[in-house]
């Protein structure tokens, strides 16, 4: 998933684990984990560990650094939290990861809360998705098929977003979609009443919380075969009556990949 994101690739992984072929990695011992694991953020960030400073200069300054996770795991729940504090001060964040699945037992979904906590208190903007629903979604895909599923959908609005993201915009994002859980749906449509089939489909995502829970804010960008003012316009009209949220956010790109197709791809901000 990673390798398929645009701009410079990065891997951080403990010794022995996988990385992606071809591109920088940072490994890490097992020890070095469990200092990640037990120390305060406040005290890492202010320390001098020569594994901590590896990662500093592998992350560099980037505009924009988006980091995807499963949590769950120490590398996940641990790592990636200090990943985004220290690129905190000179970068916006903003962190995808998938949540285990319930069957895969209290411990792992205790640390998993445990690091989403310390992500969201780190990073600008967090995305979160659990893997229950993926048995809903593909429930007749091999377990390695379905995870690939996953790996679309966590891919896709990330790489939207890059697309169409300005430096102007970036403070704009920091200050509505900041300091929420975030949660994402996409949708598609096709033919006469496209925009409102694509609206509707990116409304059901499996990933939205029950009714109960009121977003406040949401980044909807929409994609297009080209250059629509019209249909655009009317992407915002049927978000607008459908979804109520103190702030809309709205960008647009040109995918001539999709055809006669419109794609919807949205985040909704929770305040949890």
């Amino acid at each position: 998933m990673a390798a398929q994101m645009p701009g410079s690739k990065l891997t951080v992984c403990l010794e022995g684990d996988a990385g992606i072929p071809g591109h920088r990695q940072v490994l890490l011992r097992k020890g070095e984990v469990t200092v990640a694991r037990t120390s305060s953020a406040t005290a890492l960030h202010v320390s001098d560990l020569p594994w901590k400073n590896r990662l500093v200069e592998a992350v560099g300054r980037p505009d924009v650094l988006f980091q995807f996770s499963g949590l769950g795991g120490e590398t996940g729940s641990f790592i990636a939290p200090l990943i985004t504090e220290l690129a905190h001060y000179s970068t916006m964040t903003f962190t995808s990861v998938c949540l285990p699945f319930s069957v895969e037992g209290s411990n792992r979904r205790a640390m998993a809360k445990e690091g989403l906590a310390r992500l969201k208190a780190a990073s600008h903007m967090v995305a979160v998705y659990a893997n229950d629903p993926l048995i809903k979604l593909a429930p007749n895909l091999p377990l390695g098929k379905a995870f690939g599923v996953m790996d679309q959908i966590m891919l896709s609005l990330p790489t939207d977003l890059c697309q169409c993201l300005t430096a102007e915009a970036i403070p704009l994002l920091k200050e509505n979609l900041g300091r929420r859980e975030l949660r994402a749906g996409i949708g598609y449509g096709m033919g006469l009443e496209k925009e409102r089939l694509a609206v509707e489909d990116a409304l059901t995502s499996p990933w939205f919380p029950s009714a109960e829970f009121q977003p406040d804010t949401a980044l909807m960008l929409v994609s297009l075969e080209k250059e629509d003012r019209t249909g655009l316009d009317d992407c915002i009209k049927e978000m607008s009556g459908r979804l109520k949220v103190r702030k809309l956010l709205v960008a647009s790109r040109v995918d001539q990949s999709l055809g006669r197709r419109v794609k919807v791809s949205l985040l909704l901000g929770y305040k949890f």
